[in-house]
């Protein structure tokens, strides 16, 4: 099977059954389970043995698996994880994202009026639902590579959480790792407010021609 075909047919079950629906169709959940096997930490998701698997809704307001296991317990998993195994320099990255997240919603607080403020590449209106913060002049991969190149990848990765059932989030466990780059980023970083198909369709063109 293909990369792209067991995305689509994960996708195709996750929306199958109702939301805090179980998965119940047997062909399915074999499916899963041989997708699932491939997960960094099947062994710890697995626990004791599964007993179902439902439909929930995350922390960012996406509908995703949840293994229950025959105690009682119960854990998220990420099909995207393994099926594109995730790699340690991911995990610093979204490290650093989750650092700087006060300071993108503090540029939010302090520059931008929802309903009133535009988009500088599209002209359109921006409202909370279809804003995004846009690092230019040096994106967050230059800034962040900037950054990562002064570190050892073994020292930051043992900084960064354990994965925990329901546990949504990585980040550092250092606050001096999370001030250090939080600063490092305000340093060398510019933002701006632009709306959402531009940072999805315009910029990401424009950053591939450049690159």
């Amino acid at each position: 099977m293909t990369k792209k075909f067991k995305t689509e047919k994960c996708r195709e079950i996750l929306n199958k059954y109702s939301l805090n629906g179980t998965v119940s169709d047997e062909n399915d959940i074999l499916f899963l389970l041989s997708i699932f096997e491939n997960h960094s930490e099947w062994e710890q998701k697995h626990g004791i043995g599964i007993q179902s698997i439902s439909i929930i809704m995350s922390d960012f307001k996406n509908r995703c698996f949840q293994l229950n296991r025959i105690d009682g317990t119960f854990t998220d998993i990420s099909f995207m994880n393994c099926i594109n195994k995730k790699s340690r320099k991911a995990d610093i990255i979204k490290a650093c994202r989750n650092a700087i997240r006060s300071e993108i919603l503090k540029y939010k607080d302090n520059f931008l009026v929802y309903g009133d403020s535009l988009c500088p590449i599209t002209g359109e209106v921006l409202y909370k639902e279809n804003t995004h913060i846009d690092h230019y002049d040096l994106t967050f991969n230059s800034m962040f590579n900037k950054w990562f190149e002064q570190y050892d990848e073994d020292f930051l990765v043992s900084k960064i959480n354990q994965t925990l059932d329901n546990s949504f989030e990585t980040c550092f466990t250092d606050l001096l790792i999370i001030e250090e780059f939080k600063n490092f980023h305000n340093k060398n970083s510019k933002l701006r407010a632009v709306s959402k198909s531009a940072n999805l369709s315009i910029l990401k063109f424009l950053s591939n021609t450049n690159a």
